[in-house]
């Protein structure tokens, strides 16, 4: 995609530094450089250059780059001058090559040069997002898996996909096309045959976002439970500061609490809610509601109960509130039992019938660390090699695609309908295009895009 104007950025941090670099991209790039440097420098070669003004007179001098299409980031003319790092100095720059004659020439918007590269195929929609990811990375962790994802890691599995999708949609349409021809073998068979591939890759793909994935978004983490059983005092422990009022009245939090912190390395949304119960309080009952809403949008639920309890009792509410969320799609469930300083009890991790409980003090601190410990181990347990980074928006259209295809599935065994059938395929195909940005819309490009620092 050749595009008229040419866009220019400075692409190191402003401010004062060793080296302040400059980016130019587009159709007017080697005017550019006759303007600036005098000539066009020798193409993926460091130069020793001098930078001119329009009298010819020496602005700086440093290293200039020259990146001929198509073998450049953008995929277009690239040209890339170092000089020193005084804002003053870049600045100059800067008007010296907006201002040239006859150059339809401008100031890059935000990830402007990323979308020059993902416009002209030189990466897809997620090596764009990964490159915005490695630069936000606070852990090391995240830094690896937007590494993996820019390299392609994550991208070679929804390609695989939607390679084995366009084959079944491929003698799918050949068939209507072909519809009055004899066909010599079980059409039946075939597509049953091909929706049992698609759905095995589909669960494998599940399962290596669910497993080898890193969520960019902070792990959603809530914190739930009848009133008066600690949630707010442990939400206050974990954030280390009184985030949220403590009282010994039933229904203090109302409305739902949001505090960010970071838990051995990983990048954490703490939610406190409003304590799960019946009320005929007005605004007691909105605040439940929105508990629930949190419940059914999160990565881990921390049911807190009063340890001082009955077991029986405590075994009776753990087993009933997972009944209540069976049908919810949430990754990890950890019953925490909460007072244990007013049992003296056993301090730490125990497993019934599968279900995880944690008992800790939210008033001493006993048990916190190992609380700490047990959130983040998913997260460092996964394979450091193979991680790779998946935004929401990913997760959701790999969703969106299988639920599509079990619906195109239960609709071929009830009516038979091969151009039924061809339209969810179809349909399937551009919701995993999504993904990379084979299908895609201007909003979802200016949306994603627009997260990007200037310079990118």
């Amino acid at each position: 995609m050749i595009r008229n104007d040419t866009i220019i950025a400075q692409v190191t941090c402003p401010g004062k530094s060793a080296v302040g670099i400059l980016r130019v991209s587009g159709i007017h790039a080697n005017q550019v450089a006759f303007a600036v440097l005098g000539k066009i420098p020798k193409p993926r070669f460091a130069t020793y250059s001098k930078f001119f003004d329009e009298s010819k007179k020496v602005l700086d001098e440093g290293i200039s780059l020259w990146f001929p299409a198509p073998f450049s980031l953008t995929g277009e003319d690239v040209l890339e001058l170092q000089g020193h790092g005084n804002p003053f100095i870049m600045d100059l720059l800067i008007k010296r090559i907006l201002c040239l004659k006859n150059i339809k020439i401008r100031i890059a918007q935000p990830g402007e040069f990323c979308q020059r590269a993902f416009l002209n195929g030189k990466i897809d929609l997620i090596q764009a997002e990964a490159i915005d990811d490695l630069i936000n990375s606070e852990t090391e962790s995240v830094v690896r898996a937007s590494l993996n994802s820019l390299h392609g890691n994550f991208s070679f599995y929804i390609q695989k996909i939607i390679k084995k999708l366009i084959e079944f949609r491929t003698n799918i349409e050949a068939s209507i096309d072909f519809s009055e021809e004899n066909i010599d073998f079980d059409f039946n068979i075939f597509i049953m045959s091909n929706f049992e591939k698609l759905n095995d890759k589909f669960l494998k793909i599940k399962n290596i976002v669910s497993e080898g994935s890193l969520i960019r978004e902070a792990k959603r983490i809530v914190i739930v439970g009848p009133p008066n059983a600690g949630k707010s005092s442990l939400l206050n422990v974990l954030s280390c500061r009184d985030r949220a009022i403590v009282t010994d009245l039933p229904g203090t939090t109302r409305d739902v609490l949001y505090e960010n912190i970071n838990i051995h390395g990983i990048s954490c949304e703490i939610i406190d809610t409003a304590g799960l119960r019946e009320t005929e309080d007005k605004i007691e009952k909105i605040g439940i509601q929105r508990s629930w809403e949190m419940i059914k949008n999160s990565d881990h639920v921390l049911y807190v109960m009063d340890k001082t309890i009955s077991l029986e009792d405590q075994k009776k509410t753990s087993i009933q509130f997972m009944k209540q969320i069976s049908s919810y799609n949430i990754q990890e469930v950890t019953f925490v039992l909460n007072k244990n300083d007013l049992v003296e009890d056993f301090c730490g991790i125990t497993k019934i019938e599968n279900l995880l409980f944690i008992s800790i003090s939210a008033l001493t601190g006993q048990g916190i660390d190992i609380l700490k410990k047990h959130l983040s181990n998913r997260q460092k347990n996964k394979s450091q090699e193979g991680l790779f980074i998946a935004r929401r928006r990913h997760i959701h259209q790999i969703d969106l695609s299988y639920c599509e295809l079990l619906k195109a599935q239960k609709n071929w065994l009830k009516y038979k309908n091969i151009e039924l059938l061809a339209e969810s395929l179809n349909i399937i195909n551009k919701l995993l295009g999504e993904i990379t940005g084979e299908f895609t819309s201007s909003d979802l490009l200016k949306r994603i895009f627009s997260t990007f620092c200037i310079g990118k």
